[in-house]
């Protein structure tokens, strides 16, 4: 009788201990974007009946797992014992921890993160998006006479440029660049340049502004520039490369796509994956097409760009194309897209002094210097068409440089 009560109550314990398992079962979809929007479901037990101060944690780009602070910032859209949604964050593939009262549970599968859209806050979503910048609704890409004058390079370029507009819908178009205009973000314009300095085969700079209209503040890429290492031996054709020598249209694929918003992956295949040359990647860049999952990343990001709502610093959103193929713009060189006709505010961060560049009508203006306090720091007036705002005196820290009152323009600028 004794035995049989203490095999009874081994049983029941043991029945106990399988309906409280922690366990994740299942994972849905099994490949996603990250830092779209799209929903990730978690089914599983053992999650407690509501969030409190559990998390779920994703696989990075540094090796790491995202820790409590990065996790909470996702945006959940509910949480009970049994099933997790939630928005994809910005991750790498791996498995998917739920971690409770700091009892990690771990997938079985592999989430495949196939595109990332990088944002700049994850909940709500805000990005930096492309806005109007050649005055047709789109962004003209100057190419630098060095890659323009070369036959070879120059349709490679637009060949690559080509298959963004058909596959994605951005307007952007190339023009060759002035021969005497500098390699810099500061001119305002978007660059596709050699460069000697370079200590990898391609990069893509870009810099950021924001717009401040009442109680919304707009993000957008003011200007980029697409650098490619001269010391590379470059290929300029399509298909695979030869041995020892760089794709270029393929690396152009990468640095593009992050001009569009796309970050790294850690999926093969995919051509935001970190490395460009040599393997891994010289098992995929034989292909001359961008990935089902960039396309549709970027056709989300083209969207937002072209259909936002906010209008002011003569901000406009991108248009629509017509023919996807017509990927030259207007003008051979840009003596005339120099003029200045919008305000700049360069560089950021700084060690000491910004400049305000600005239209001819915006000279007389005030500005003020404000900490990012509100505290008043500072005033003066724009004398010229570059004029220098002496930031020497300042810490080090975040400002904003606030110019006239109707409408009023916002710029931040960090001081080194």
């Amino acid at each position: 009788m004794i035995k049989t009560i203490t095999t009874a109550a081994s049983l029941f314990i043991c029945l106990l201990n399988i309906g409280y398992a922690q366990q994740i079962t299942s994972i849905s979809p099994t490949e996603i974007i990250g830092g779209k929007g799209d929903v990730l479901t978690i089914t599983g037990s053992g999650f407690g009946a509501s969030r409190g101060s559990s998390f779920v944690s994703f696989y990075t780009e540094q090796s790491t797992y995202t820790d409590a602070s990065t996790s909470n910032s996702f945006s959940y859209i509910s949480w009970n014992d049994a099933e997790i949604k939630l928005q994809m964050p910005v991750a790498f593939s791996n498995k998917v921890k739920v971690v409770k009262d700091g009892n990690e549970i771990e997938s079985a599968d592999i989430l495949k993160v196939m595109a990332n859209l990088s944002y700049r806050e994850v909940n709500p979503l805000v990005y930096n998006l492309l806005i109007d910048k050649n005055g047709a609704g789109g962004i003209t890409w100057y190419v630098h006479p060095a890659f323009w004058d070369n036959l070879e390079i120059r349709e490679a370029i637009a060949a690559v440029v080509k298959e963004f507009r058909c596959k994605t819908g951005v307007n952007y178009v190339i023009e060759r660049l002035n021969d005497e205009v500098p390699l810099s973000l500061a001119e305002g314009i978007h660059i596709i340049a050699p460069d000697e300095n370079l200590d990898v085969v391609g990069y893509n700079a870009k810099r950021w502004s924001s717009c401040i209209l009442g109680s919304e503040t707009f993000y957008y890429y003011k200007t980029q520039l697409l650098q490619f290492d001269t010391d590379v031996t470059w290929y300029y054709g399509t298909g695979q490369a030869p041995a020892g020598a760089t794709k270029f249209r393929y690396v152009l694929f990468h640095e593009m796509g992050h001009s569009l918003g796309l970050g790294h992956v850690n999926e093969e295949g995919q051509s935001m994956y970190p490395t460009v040359n040599f393997s891994p990647s010289d098992n995929w860049s034989a292909r001359d097409v961008i990935t089902t999952a960039e396309e549709t990343a970027i056709q989300h990001f083209v969207s937002l760009s072209q259909n936002f709502t906010f209008r002011a610093c003569s901000i406009n959103p991108l248009l629509a194309i017509g023919n996807c193929e017509d990927v030259y713009g207007e003008k051979a060189d840009l003596a005339e897209r120099l003029v200045v006709t919008e305000l700049i505010v360069y560089p950021n961060p700084t060690f000491g002094v910004a400049n305000i560049r600005a239209p001819i009508d915006q000279i007389g203006t005030s500005y003020t210097v404000y900490s990012s306090t509100g505290t008043e720091m500072l005033t003066g007036k724009i004398t010229a068409r570059e004029t220098e705002v002496e930031l020497q005196n300042l810490a080090a820290g975040m400002y904003f440089i606030q110019i006239g009152n109707n409408p009023k323009q916002t710029y931040r600028v960090m001081r080194r």
